[in-house]
């Protein structure tokens, strides 16, 4: 019993240091000046998905269900080169086991999908990287979700008061 207790305070900091990897790349920057940012909590994302289940949108509702956090933060005039390495550097590094699902290039910008999906729990990770002369933005979404579903997220749009 001693010796299974050991063995779980050895390997928890581990398991905790590959989860957070992405949290704290967008902590940084989303504190940092020259970058605007934006944090759908796990709340959020409840309500959100009851408002879909209310329109009739299950599928959307599990999805939203799903996800635990959404984090972007973009480049609004900070240092652009040192956002970009870090965040490759956080995509590529093999402790937190990323791997490139899709690349698009179109127009010099340049989009990135990485994926993390866990060995010792359910939750998966996934990283956006677009990058180019219009924009420069890192999108981070963790939780239980379908990535065939994730593009569905792009349809949500909030609505614009009306004047």
């Amino acid at each position: 019993m001693k010796r299974i207790l050991i063995l779980i305070l050895l390997t928890v900091p581990f398991l905790a240091r590959a989860q957070n990897a992405s949290w704290k790349f967008f902590d940084r920057y989303s504190k940092a000046e020259g970058f605007s940012s934006v944090q759908l909590e796990r709340k959020m994302m409840r309500m959100m998905s009851r408002q879909a289940a209310e329109k009739g949108d299950a599928k959307l509702a599990e999805l939203l269900d799903g996800i635990h956090y959404i984090r972007i933060v973009t480049v609004d005039g900070g240092d652009c080169a040192t956002f970009l390495k870090d965040a490759e550097a956080l995509a590529s590094d093999p402790v937190f086991k990323f791997q490139l699902v899709m690349s698009e290039s179109s127009g010099g910008q340049t989009t990135r999908f990485y994926l993390r999906e866990a060995e010792f729990y359910s939750y998966s990770e996934l990283l956006m990287l677009t990058y180019g002369p219009k924009e420069t933005v890192a999108v981070n979404i963790y939780g239980l979700f379908d990535l065939k579903q994730v593009s569905r997220l792009s349809t949500i749009r909030p609505k614009r008061p009306k004047e």
